[in-house]
């Protein structure tokens, strides 16, 4: 089954859902919901009430064959036994797993309980968690969830597997894959499918142009495996532009109606794969499946935008020595992914016109950082959704169109970041950005959450961090 290579990033995050219901809850970045004021049925029962809900919001993955099959919510003794985590998690916003807060725009796809939702099931919990009639039960008219079908017109996967390199432990590889392409085509949607999930730290699909074919000839499988090593983007000359995106908590995507990714006779596709090989080492053949519409459709072209902020996290409170030294991070940085990545850290301050004082105030238990990016585009530019990304030590993210006015717009919140739970968010309705309006990208890190405590700058590996956002749109 497709969601079965998956199921460990849940269980990583959320592992405790289905606890017994006499185990003690904690959680210290829980924030319940206030429920106080909101009516609910005197004397709440699960056919009448909650089961509704269960089956319109949680069944989808907690099912035979899905992302949480370990832990079925189908029959309702499994509830039941379940009742009171059931309750914490969904009034502390764990579960349905939905990063983004209610504050910033609607969002496609919102996996979120309503709080008149919520109320239900914990006055449920707390009234005995009675069964009720049989024959109330009403189906719910709509679910807050379901996983996009992507019609599979097109499969990329290496032909022999990759096993990563044995002396790193974070392994960013390269892969081609031509297309034999008589015409235009456009990609309106897609799904990875990581061969080997607990080694996918993260995918990036990008799409070059034929000028480079002879830089790919020469080096994929030069030092005798598949692809070639790359470090920070496809490490061609041409990068190319990024396609499709791929971290835990991604399912399969489909781009708004009427839009998508033009490709062209001859262009090729490049799979930046980055494997995390802390815990396992094995033979990969990640899959990528692609939604193709002919190049005649009648579709708007779509773009994505890369944008970065500075990373400058000190070591926390009580952590000392050399490791907890700026420099000795970038040495570490040139020593791991090449010595054309020192200066990565240095660029991105320059980048954002910023200089080293402008973080002498973080901290290593509150390390904060942002970048601003004035539109340039004299055309209103069409965005219809954005990308947040950062690593393990991720507190907090945001994205604010023209922040500090009064045409501030919070484009993305994720007041409590997971790694585990990433996503490449569609907007209900598209934002239209003007010429000399303002991007702002927002991270907040925590370095005690480290098991290894030290200066933290931008880096490629899992035990690095970034602050990384992309933004999807129609192309100018």
């Amino acid at each position: 089954m497709r969601w079965l290579m998956v199921v460990a990033l849940l269980l990583l995050s959320t592992m405790a859902v289905l606890a017994h219901g006499d185990e003690d809850n904690s959680d210290d970045t829980a924030e319940a919901v206030d429920v106080s004021g909101i009516s609910v049925p005197a004397d709440p029962t699960y056919h009448e009430h909650v089961r509704p809900i269960i089956e319109a919001s949680c069944v989808s993955c907690h099912s035979e064959g899905q992302i949480a099959a370990y832990a079925p919510l189908t029959d309702p003794q499994d509830v039941v036994w379940a009742t009171e985590d059931i309750a914490f998690r969904v009034i502390n916003g764990i579960m349905p797993p939905w990063m983004p807060s209610r504050n910033n725009l609607p969002l496609k796809n919102d996996r979120s309980l309503s709080d008149a939702e919520i109320a239900t099931i914990v006055a449920w919990a707390e009234s005995g968690a009675q069964m009720g009639d049989e024959s109330a039960y009403v189906p719910a008219t709509t679910t807050s969830f379901d996983f996009v079908d992507i019609r599979v017109d097109e499969t990329l996967q290496l032909e022999s597997p990759y096993t990563p390199a044995s002396d790193v432990l974070d392994d960013y590889r390269c892969f081609a894959f031509p297309l034999d392409l008589d015409s235009p085509q456009f990609v309106t949607g897609y799904e990875f499918l990581p061969g080997v999930w607990e080694m996918a730290h993260h995918a990036i699909l990008y799409l070059v142009d034929s000028t480079v074919a002879a830089e790919i000839r020469e080096r994929d499988g030069a030092d005798g495996r598949p692809g070639w090593s790359c470090y920070g983007s496809t490490g061609l000359s041409d990068s190319g532009s990024m396609i499709a995106t791929w971290t835990p908590g991604t399912f399969g995507i489909a781009f708004p109606a009427g839009t998508g990714y033009l490709i062209a006779p001859g262009e090729i596709f490049v799979l930046q794969m980055h494997y995390n090989l802390w815990t396992t080492r094995q033979p990969d053949q990640t899959r990528v499946h692609l939604q193709l519409e002919s190049g005649d459709a009648d579709l708007d072209e779509l773009w994505t935008i890369p944008l970065n902020a500075p990373v400058e996290i000190p070591c926390p409170a009580g952590v000392e020595g050399p490791q907890c030294e700026r420099e000795n991070a970038l040495n570490r940085i040139a020593e791991l992914y090449g010595e054309d990545l020192r200066d990565l850290p240095d660029r991105r301050l320059r980048r954002c016109g910023q200089t080293l004082d402008d973080y002498a105030d973080n901290i290593g238990e509150n390390a904060r950082s942002h970048c601003d990016y004035p539109s340039p585009f004299f055309e209103p530019l069409i965005v219809y959704g954005v990308l947040g990304h950062m690593h393990e030590l991720g507190r907090s993210f945001r994205m604010e169109l023209n922040p500090d006015s009064e045409e501030s717009l919070l484009l993305l919140d994720i007041p409590r970041w997971d790694f585990h739970w990433q996503d490449r968010y569609q907007f209900v309705e598209p934002v239209e950005i003007r010429f000399g309006d303002m991007l702002r990208m927002s991270c907040h890190w925590d370095n005690s959450l480290s098991d290894d405590p030290r200066y933290v700058v931008w880096g490629e590996g899992t035990a690095d961090e970034m602050c990384f956002a992309t933004v999807m749109a129609l192309k100018p």
